[in-house]
This record gives structure tokens, C-alpha cells and sequence, in this order.
């Protein structure tokens, strides 16, 4: 298929002779979720136990196991299944890294940067637009400069490495007063770590199960536990500044990401690639490789452009939201909160269905419909002014997400080799992230001329074309390639 240009040698296949299983200690910090989410945690591995995430593609790197106890017990590879179903170590504490830091930077941005923006100093319109617009510019920066970081020392020293640096730069702000220019600075300080944090989180899975089976497994529990604590979040901001100041979020994010650092020391890689040692790994050349290893491979950059196509029409939400509940539902702003969190909840539900799926359905035509289906419901969403359409509509949009957004991250680390993970990872998630800005700033002119409703429709029907037209194209694909192997 593909590999990095200017690779000595490329070796065929995946080491089948790695040996990957679970620690067997004491301790889970997810004793009380397990409590709470036990048909979920219980479920065993997904699949018919046929091989798993493409053994004849090309990886230029030779796997390495880490010698922590570790033996075969995830799905595809030698046909056995986890162990006693349940997850390692590992992956708990990834986990657990994964829905505080939702947890903490859902919080602080609500509260911390939107709110105090808003009801400490009174702000303008123009300053939340600023504020939203930093962080989403300094948050796709972070995402495209860890993947070099992460290629050059590994997933586990760069997320302690950032969980250290939000802890400390969330102190300091929650320290001090809140003015326009410490809100700025928060903004892109905590957008670039939050960047970074999200593409370690999304490539690290890659480094600790070698199967689709556990890696779907894996990014599904993620996403449904970390929608829980993305929705927890607000809540905890809110209890804590009524009853103290505003900045007492940050001193809770400082908290939060110092735990999550605490479980980052102990979430050691089981994979690892053979590194280059005279391989650059500056971040503009790593946003180079990374980019162009995504164009190069044909299911990478599916992947890229669908998800840019759609994610670009998303913009027009983030400008105009809450003017549909206010101008055209006439409902109060309050609901934004209650149908956010139905999209949550929705999308969790949506993350358990996909660890119940054989593993041979976690593809890309999953993928493109998923985006249709998000598409189809936001057109169902914003297409009336009765607020229970609303309600429907974001629950199936929920359900939608819930499948689009781990198939993302298991179909990247599927069919990237993990040598160049994290600048794939980096390329796609900055790809996604950044695709939003321009409507943004276009959506309020749009929205003058046009009506808020129309826009937020016409940016539905472009979400639900752009998924149409990939999924279909690649329901074709997959027929043909059906036609021929017969």
C-alpha cells in the first residue's frame, strides 16, 4: 500500500509472535463507574475472531513489546479473547486520562473562559467571539504539534508532560484575577495543551492493543465514559462558582489534570515502534509527513477530506446556536444546556452499540454513514421551531456521534503504521478541528442576510451531502470489490 518515502526496508506483515495481555493488579480507579456501568464494562470482545486490523499492510517499524507482565489476551491475534473480558490496567488508566480531561476543559470553558467572559466582565459579543476563536485556533495548533512529540517520545511522556503543564497553567490563572487579557491567555494556553491532550488520547490506543477487536473495544468505552465526564463537567464548574468566585474551576482543572497526570506515569505502551534515531521530528516537518502520509493512503484520506468536508459546515453551529434557541424556538438559553446534554447521553449509548458490532463493521462505509446520519439529523434538528423535533433530532444526532467520532480514531490508528501515528493523528485531528473557522467568522454576515435558521438548515444539508455522497461512493466500492473477488 504505502510507507514513508525514503524507508530503507519495509517489512511485510505485522509480528505475529507479539505477546500482549493485562497486568494483574490491584487497584481500579474505576471501581464506582464499573458499579454503575456494569453491563458495559463486562462486554466481552467483539468480532468472530478472524484477523484483525490488516496484517498484509506495510509498517515501517518493527513492534516491540514492553516487558510489564503482559501476555496475549486481546481478540484477533492467535484467535483468543481478553482476558476474563475485562481491560488491562492500561486501559483503564487511559480511560481514566481521557474523562478528566473532557471533564476539566468542559468546565473551564463553560465557566471558565464563556461565562466569566460573559458575567464577570460583561463582556461584548466580540470578546466571546475572540475567546472562542483563540482557543479554536490555539487547540488545532496543539492538535497538528504533538504528533511529532508523540512520535519522538511516545504517548505516555507527552501526555504527563501536558497534563503537568494544564495543571500548572490552570493554578496560576485561577490564582490571579479574571481580565480580558488573562482570559485571552487562558484560552490559548489551554487550547494548545488541550490539543496536544486530545491527539494523545486518540493515538494512544495504537500503542496498547495490536487488534481492531480491542481497539474498537477500547475507543468506544472512551467515548462513552468520556462523554459522561464531558457532561459531568459543567456541572461541577457550576456547583463550585456558586458558591465561590469564578477561578475556583481552574483551581478544580488544576486538580483534574493533576490526576490525570498521576494516571499517565503508570499507562505504559505496549507497542513501540523501532524510532530512527536521525529521523526530524520538528513539528513543521512533522506536519509535512504527516499530511502527506494521509494524502498518500487512500483510506487516511477518505477519512481526512469526509471529515474535513463535514466538520467545515459544523462551524455555522458554533456562531449561531444559541440564536436558534433564543430567535426561533423561543425557548430559554437554559435548553442549550438540556439538549447538550441529550447529545451526550445519546452518544454514549451510540459508543456501547459500536463495542457490541463485529469488528469487521468498524470500516469506513460505518464511518460515512455515521456522518450521513449526523448530517440527516441536524437537518431534523434545526428544520422547525417545535422544540420536541429539536429533541428528537439531537438524540439521533447523539446516537450518530456516538459511532462517528471512536471510528474515527480506530480507523486512523488502524491503517497508519505506529511509527508515524502520531503525526497522522496530529494531520487528522488538526484537519477536523481547524475545518470550522471560516464559517465561524462567516455564519453572523450569513445569518443577517439569510435568517439564523436557514443558515444552520443549509449548513445541515451540506453535512448530510458531503456523508452521501463518500458513503455511497463507498457502499459502490465495496460491492465492486465484492463483484471481483467472486
Amino acid at each position: 500500500m504505502w510507507c514513508r518515502a525514503g524507508a530503507a526496508s519495509v517489512p511485510a506483515r505485522w509480528p505475529h509472535e507479539a505477546r500482549i495481555g493485562y497486568e494483574k493488579r490491584a487497584g481500579d480507579v474505576f471501581a464506582r463507574l464499573r458499579v454503575l456501568f456494569a453491563a458495559v464494562a463486562r462486554g466481552g470482545p467483539i468480532g468472530d475472531g478472524r484477523s484483525g486490523i490488516g496484517a498484509n499492510r506495510p509498517a515501517p517499524f518493527r513492534a516491540r513489546v514492553r516487558p510489564h507482565g503482559f501476555h496475549l489476551g486481546c481478540g484477533n491475534m492467535g484467535g483468543t479473547t481478553h482476558e476474563n473480558n475485562k481491560l488491562s490496567i492500561a486501559e483503564k488508566r487511559l480511560i481514566g486520562i481521557e474523562s478528566l480531561q473532557w471533564c476539566a476543559n468542559n468546565a473551564v470553558y463553560f465557566l471558565g473562559l464563556i461565562g466569566a467572559a460573559t458575567y464577570d466582565l460583561a463582556g461584548t459579543a466580540f470578546l466571546v467571539a475572540a475567546i472562542t476563536l483563540v482557543r479554536n485556533l490555539a487547540t488545532s495548533i496543539g492538535n497538528v504539534a504533538a504528533g511529532s512529540v508523540i512520535d519522538s517520545i511516545g504517548p505516555r511522556k507527552t501526555t504527563v508532560a501536558v497534563c503537568a503543564f494544564s495543571a500548572v497553567t490552570s493554578l496560576l490563572i485561577g490564582l490571579g484575577p479574571i481580565t480580558e487579557a488573562s482570559l485571552i491567555i487562558a484560552a490559548a494556553a489551554l487550547g494548545v495543551s488541550g490539543g496536544f491532550i486530545n491527539t494523545c488520547t486518540h493515538a494512544y490506543p495504537g500503542y496498547l492493543i495490536a487488534t481492531l477487536t480491542g481497539r474498537q473495544r477500547l475507543n468506544g468505552l472512551m467515548v462513552f465514559y468520556s462523554n459522561i465526564a464531558f457532561t459531568l463537567g459543567p456541572i461541577f464548574g457550576g456547583a463550585l462558582v456558586s458558591t465561590f468566585s469564578t477561578q475556583s474551576v481552574y483551581l478544580f482543572m488544576a486538580a483534574t489534570m493533576a490526576a490525570a497526570g498521576v494516571l499517565a506515569l503508570g499507562c505504559h505502551e505496549v507497542l513501540q515502534p523501532e524510532r530512527e534515531e536521525d529521523a526530524k521530528m520538528g513539528i513543521l516537518s512533522g506536519m509535512v509527513d504527516g499530511a502527506r502520509m494521509t494524502l498518500q493512503n487512500h483510506d487516511l484520506r477518505l477519512i481526512f477530506i469526509s471529515g474535513f468536508l463535514g466538520f467545515f459546515a459544523f462551524g455555522a453551529f458554533d456562531s449561531l446556536e444559541s440564536l436558534f434557541y433564543r430567535d426561533v424556538l423561543e425557548v430559554d438559553v437554559v435548553w442549550l444546556g438540556w439538549l447538550s446534554s441529550v447529545v451526550g447521553f445519546t452518544s454514549s449509548i451510540g459508543a456501547w452499540l459500536l463495542t457490541k458490532l463485529p469488528d469487521r463493521m468498524a470500516n469506513l462505509t460505518l464511518l460515512l454513514g455515521s456522518l450521513f446520519g449526523v448530517g440527516l439529523a441536524s437537518m431534523i434538528y434545526v428544520g422547525t421551531d417545535i422544540l420536541v423535533v429539536a429533541i428528537v433530532g439531537q438524540s439521533i444526532n447523539g446516537l450518530a456521534w456516538g459511532f462517528l467520532e471512536p471510528l474515527q480514531m480506530i480507523l486512523v490508528q488502524e491503517k497508519a503504521p505506529i511509527a508515524y501515528l502520531g503525526r497522522i493523528m496530529g494531520f487528522v485531528r488538526f484537519g477536523l478541528m481547524s475545518a470550522g473557522v471560516l464559517p465561524l467568522l462567516a455564519a453572523p454576515a450569513l445569518a443577517e442576510a439569510f435568517g439564523v435558521q436557514a443558515v444552520l438548515f443549509a449548513a445541515s444539508c451540506i453535512i448530510a451531502l458531503v456523508g452521501a455522497v463518500f458513503f455511497f461512493g463507498q457502499v459502490k466500492r465495496a460491492r465492486s470489490r465484492a463483484a471481483q473477488s467472486e
